[in-house]
C-alpha cells in the first residue's frame, strides 16, 4: 500500500501534527484540572489528531492509527489491586494514559516522516536487493537520528517495500556487526534500532558522493551543450574540444572553486589567442558557474 496526502500540503500536514503534539505537552503538565475537565480536554485532542490522519492519507490510515496508545494500561490496575496498594488519584490514571499518547504521537510523526509518497506521490523508489534495503534504511534511521528506536519492519512496511519473513531483523543484525546502529534488543526477533554515529557518517558521506556525481552529470551536459554552442557560431577548433575534455576529468579531483580558476584562466588564454571571443569566454563562464565573468575585450 502507497500512502499518499489528501487535500493537504506536505508542510501543513505536519505542521498540524507537531502543534497537536504541543497541545498534548501543555495539556499533560495540568495536574491540577478535574479528572473530568483533563479526560474531556484529552479525548477531544485524541479524537482530532485521529481525524487529521483519518481525513488527509489515504488510501486507508487504520494500519496508522493502529500506532497511536489511546487506551488505559491495564497493568496499572492489576499491581496496584495485587498488592493492595493504595490506588493513585484517578487523574494520575488519565494523565499516565493521555502521556502515553502523547509519546506515541511524537513516535509515529517519526515514521510518517520517513515514508517517501507522502512527500511525493509518484516517489516509488524499487528497492529490491539487500544493498538497497540497507542503505535505504540507514538512510531513513538517519532521518529520525535524534529520537529513540525505531521498527524497520515498520519502515519497509508504511514504505510499501517487500521482504522475507525475520528479514527486517536480519537487516538490523547485518548493519550492527558492521557497527551502523544499535539494537533495542540483542536477542528476539524486534527490529527496533537506531543508528550509530559511524552509521550517520557513511550515509551523509554516500549522499555527498550521490550529489557530486549528480552535480558531475549535470555539469558534463552542460560542457556538451557548450561543444555544440561553439560548433554552431564557428569555434570548433579540436584545442576547445581537447580543454574541454580536461576539464570533465577534472571536475571530479579539484573543488568547485578551483575547478572554476582552471576554468577561468583557460577561457583567459583562448581569448587571449584569439581562438574564441572575449563575448563567448564570458557566455562560458557564466553559463558553466553561474558566476560573473569580465574580460577585455580583444582587438
Amino acid at each position: 500500500m502507497n500512502y499518499t496526502l489528501h487535500n493537504i500540503s506536505h508542510s501543513d500536514f505536519f505542521e498540524t501534527l507537531a502543534q497537536m503534539t504541543g497541545s498534548a505537552m501543555q495539556l499533560n503538565d495540568q495536574e491540577d484540572l478535574a479528572t473530568e475537565d483533563f479526560k474531556k480536554q484529552a479525548d477531544e485532542l485524541i479524537l482530532v489528531t485521529q481525524d487529521h490522519i483519518r481525513n488527509h492519507i489515504l488510501p486507508d490510515a487504520l494500519d496508522i492509527l493502529d500506532l497511536l496508545s489511546t487506551h488505559y494500561t491495564h497493568e496499572y490496575d492489576f499491581d496496584y489491586a495485587f498488592y493492595n496498594f493504595e490506588r493513585e488519584p484517578e487523574i494520575r490514571k488519565e494523565i499516565q494514559r493521555f502521556g502515553k499518547f502523547h509519546q506515541s504521537l511524537k513516535e509515529l510523526i517519526g515514521y510518517l516522516q520517513v515514508i517517501d509518497t507522502l512527500i511525493d506521490k509518484n516517489n516509488h523508489p524499487k528497492i529490491e536487493s539487500v544493498s538497497e534495503k540497507n542503505n535505504f534504511v540507514l538512510s531513513k534511521l538517519h532521518t529520525l537520528f535524534s529520537g529513540g528506536y525505531y521498527s524497520i519492519l515498520l519502515i519497509l512496511k508504511l514504505n510499501n517495500i517487500e521482504f522475507r519473513s525475520g528479514e527486517p531483523r536480519e537487516i538490523a543484525e547485518d548493519l550492527r556487526r558492521r557497527g551502523y546502529l544499535a539494537l533495542e534488543s540483542q536477542y528476539g526477533e524486534s527490529s527496533l534500532a537506531k543508528i550509530s554515529i559511524k552509521g550517520a557518517s557513511y550515509v551523509e558521506r554516500k549522499a555527498k558522493q550521490n550529489k557530486n556525481r549528480k552535480s558531475g552529470a549535470d555539469l558534463d551536459k552542460k560542457l556538451d551543450s557548450v561543444i555544440e554552442h561553439l560548433n554552431k557560431i564557428g569555434f570548433g577548433q579540436e584545442i576547445i574540444f581537447d580543454e574541454i575534455g580536461e576539464l570533465k576529468e577534472l571536475q571530479y579531483t579539484l573543488s568547485k572553486k578551483t575547478w572554476s580558476q582552471l576554468l577561468k584562466g583557460k577561457l583567459l588564454d583562448l581569448a587571449l589567442d584569439k581562438i574564441i571571443s572575449a563575448e563567448t569566454a564570458t557566455f562560458i563562464y557564466e553559463y558553466l558557474t553561474s558566476g560573473n565573468l569580465k574580460l577585455l575585450k580583444f582587438p
